[in-house]
């Protein structure tokens, strides 16, 4: 058997293989990631004596660097792992004590990790998780520069129109849009005319009475807020930029409909398509797992545990040592489905009864989640919501 390390970048890799007996064939090879650079490793591999079939490939799990070596490596019949960088990292710092760190060593290392028969070492998800994860993960930036925009605007409203802030019940929401998008300051829409004012919500698809716009344009000639053509210009730009997000957002929540259309995993209650999604989109093949506590390590919701001697720590806190993404999706979509459960909402007011605070109750569900998850996907069954 022959062990390949690559450690990954993102214009060039570096390869190395060793032995099952322990010998160096190939030290530090670098290829550019290209198709030549490609062609280049497989050259170099055959020419070591590592065809597929009789080679392992290890690389870290470092993003999106390697999806495309891996396809090819894959498509050539190669068995292709990933690990985690964090147990790579230990394992390196153990192997020596010389302080050493470049490509050619970081990929000896990989090598020699599947030389050791180290179990950590994982079989690649299919590339349909990839994508789906990929499209979850953008999903959270646009909902991130959503927010950012929101944020600034309020920043430029605290100065044009201090006092409309609760004045809607969404300072976001359709008919704020509509009157800020056409009045950008309270000085601007001091003059404007009830009816102007009802028009334009009417027309973005909202609701204001005559009295609620004669309170608003009251609200806007005592108002301290200063008039700038530049903030203006700026909060329509912002606005602009909230509407057009939200509808990439709209799309991107469609497609991701489409893709786990009868997941079992959207049968359980709090988990709809977007936290759904995401949570498939991470986790990607679930036989990679074990058991319920693995995939409850990978998401980093297991307890740490610190002992030594006769000291037992008394506080164990969540590790955090997995994907802080899945741990996400699986903190909300606990905290909904407490509600929605009798079982698990059950669960949780015995921890808040128990004095555990509101995080803490929603953490110890979440473990609770991870087995529900774990269950369906391994058997394909819907889940039965049992009773509290």
């Amino acid at each position: 058997m022959f062990y390949v390390g690559i450690d990954l970048a993102k214009f060039k890799h570096s390869a190395a293989v060793i032995r099952d007996d322990g010998r160096r064939l190939v030290r530090g090879f670098p290829f550019p990631n290209t198709r030549e650079g490609f062609e280049a490793l497989l050259a170099r591999l055959a020419s070591a004596g590592a065809h597929a079939g009789e080679s392992q490939v290890c690389l870290e799990a470092t993003g999106h660097y390697g999806r495309n070596l891996i396809a090819f490596l894959e498509g050539r019949g190669y068995e292709v792992f990933e690990v985690n960088p964090l147990l790579t990292a230990s394992w390196r710092r153990a192997t020596s004590v010389r302080k050493v760190k470049n490509d050619a060593v970081d990929a000896e290392a990989l090598a020699l990790w599947l030389l050791a028969g180290n179990p950590t070492a994982r079989r690649r998800a299919k590339d349909e998780s990839d994508d789906l994860r990929a499209l979850a993960r953008s999903r959270i930036s646009l909902s991130h520069m959503i927010g950012d925009c929101k944020r600034r605007a309020v920043a430029i409203l605290d100065v044009t129109f201090p006092e409309l802030h609760g004045f809607f019940s969404d300072d976001f929401g359709v008919a704020a849009t509509a009157v800020l998008m056409r009045w950008q300051s309270a000085e601007a829409l001091s003059h404007a005319r009830l009816d102007s004012i009802r028009k334009e919500v009417r027309e973005a698809g909202g609701r204001l009475t005559e009295a609620r716009a004669s309170e608003l344009r009251a609200l806007a000639r005592s108002s301290v807020g200063t008039a700038s053509a530049p903030l203006a210009f700026q909060l329509r730009q912002l606005l602009a930029q909230i509407a057009f997000t939200k509808g990439q957002m709209a799309e991107l929540d469609r497609e991701l409909g489409r893709m786990v259309e009868g997941s079992p995993v959207l049968t359980i209650p709090g988990v709809g398509t977007v936290l759904g999604a995401g949570i498939l989109g991470e986790v990607g093949d679930v036989a990679r797992f074990a058991s319920a506590k693995k995939l409850l390590a990978f998401a980093g919701c297991d307890p740490s545990v610190f002992e030594s001697g006769e000291f037992v720590g008394s506080r164990a806190h969540m590790s955090k040592r997995g994907s802080p993404y899945l741990r996400w999706y699986l903190w909300l979509a606990a905290d909904r489905a407490r509600m929605y459960d009798p079982a698990l909402g059950a669960y949780y007011a015995k921890k808040r009864s128990e004095g555990k605070c509101h995080k803490v109750a929603v953490s110890a569900v979440v473990r609770k989640l991870v087995s529900i998850i774990y269950a369906v996907l391994r058997d394909g069954t819907p889940y039965a919501c049992p009773a509290a």
